[in-house]
């Protein structure tokens, strides 16, 4: 959110400046305008941009950094951008049971978001929503000294929400709690061949 507060602060800085250089070199109101719509397309071209460069996403789509669940909202004190991956056949697999997740991502983006006294290599116990709100008690945790999973609940989740290898995608977000302060997930399943 304190992006888009900046980014609303710096577009009105930006807008002043620009009104104050229109009036002190005495552009006309059409060269005003043609200037406003330039300034328009430059950001688009910014925003289409940041999303190609994301490329986390199917066809560039990028999800809000929020998950889809207000009635969540009010309970995130921080939330993690979101994580969208193809699911592989170890992410499904019954005697693996558990999603794995980019090393990059959790490096980037949740490893921020823990505590001094929050350990992966002992795991940590988090709840993980669905999009209907239902809870799932998983840990998050290193496996095997170097993935980055979701284990525990995930073998539920899946069998819930019917997933299969390569169809599916998942997205995923983690947020911490405002009133308990523990760590909580959301995972939104994609629908199979959604946009393709």
């Amino acid at each position: 959110m304190k992006h888009a507060v900046d980014h609303k602060k710096d577009t009105k800085i930006l807008e002043d400046h620009n009104l104050k250089s229109d009036f002190q070199i005495g552009l006309s109101p059409d060269a005003k305008i043609k200037r406003q719509k330039a300034l328009k397309i430059e950001e688009h071209k910014e925003a289409t941009i940041g999303v190609q460069q994301r490329g986390l996403y199917r066809q560039n789509y990028a999800p809000s950094n929020l998950p889809p669940i207000p009635r969540l909202h009010s309970l995130i004190q921080i939330c993690s951008k979101p994580y969208e991956k193809q699911l592989t056949r170890s992410d499904v697999k019954d005697d693996q049971a558990r999603l794995a997740m980019s090393k990059e991502h959790v490096t980037n983006h949740l490893i921020p978001l823990l505590n001094e006294n929050e350990d992966l290599y002992q795991g940590i116990q988090v709840i993980t929503y669905d999009l209907a709100g239902k809870e799932y008690p998983m840990a998050f945790k290193i496996w095997a000294s170097k993935i980055h999973v979701l284990t525990g609940g995930w073998k539920t989740f899946c069998h819930e929400h019917d997933l299969v290898e390569i169809q599916d995608f998942v997205r995923v977000w983690m947020f911490r709690n405002v009133a308990t302060g523990n760590l909580c997930f959301v995972i939104d399943r994609v629908e199979r061949n959604a946009g393709l």
